[in-house]
């Protein structure tokens, strides 16, 4: 009887072990961008913002990206995204890093817009609609396909970027010197990040394959 039980035992932990080595297994994968859109990826004081929000923001620096690639090794650019920067970091591990950084800045400004009953002016508005325009223009369908977010929700968040980016141009000048102080990497703007709870959801950020969202794999 006390063997049964024995062997009852070991084949329970056996299995237990195997689940969490799958889970772990899975955790480790990377996530299909266009069907992780809703998945939370960072939450600014109360709002959260999902990996379908942070959308523009990985497409841009994608391109931007590549497109600098490109002058630097047009057969290969392979060499550039894995360039070590000389304050430390790879660029595509860095540049992952500003694009999660940035849509913190831009979600604490925009909170802060619409607290204060912020809007665009007309030309402002203008100069965001060439640029709405400017972006869905340049991707390609197989690249909207891979971004997987509809054409009018980028738009909206496009807007409420600029909306956060011109708020934090006024805020600037009203509490600082220059508003480049509060930009993403500003010493007053690291002030103000303090009296926000930011919070990353750093396990499923880290499985997206920044570099491949709208750009695909190289080795396909």
């Amino acid at each position: 009887m006390k063997y049964k039980i024995f062997w009852a035992v070991v084949v329970v932990f056996v299995i237990a072990a195997g689940g969490m080595s799958f889970f772990s297994y899975q955790q480790k994968q990377p996530l299909v961008y266009h069907e992780s859109l809703m998945v939370p990826a960072v939450t600014v004081d109360e709002r959260t913002l999902t990996m379908g929000d942070l959308a523009y923001y990985i497409a841009a620096e994608e391109l931007e990206i590549e497109e600098q690639a490109k002058i630097y090794d047009l057969e290969n650019t392979d060499k550039y995204w894995g360039m070590w920067l000389r304050q430390g970091g790879f660029i595509k591990i860095e540049a992952k890093e500003m694009v999660l950084d940035t849509a913190i800045h831009d979600e604490i400004f925009y909170q802060m817009a619409m607290d204060a009953g912020f809007t665009l002016g007309e030309e402002e508005q203008e100069s965001l609609a060439m640029r709405q325009y400017d972006f869905w223009s340049d991707l390609t369908e197989e690249q909207q396909e891979r971004l997987g977010v509809e054409k009018q929700e980028l738009m909206d968040r496009m807007e409420q970027i600029a909306i956060a980016q011109q708020y934090q141009f006024v805020y600037g000048m009203e509490h600082s010197i220059v508003a480049e102080d509060y930009a993403v990497d500003g010493e007053k703007y690291q002030e103000l990040l303090e009296e926000h709870s930011v919070k990353v959801n750093r396990s499923d950020w880290n499985r997206i394959p920044f570099g491949e969202v709208v750009l695909g794999s190289k080795e396909s």
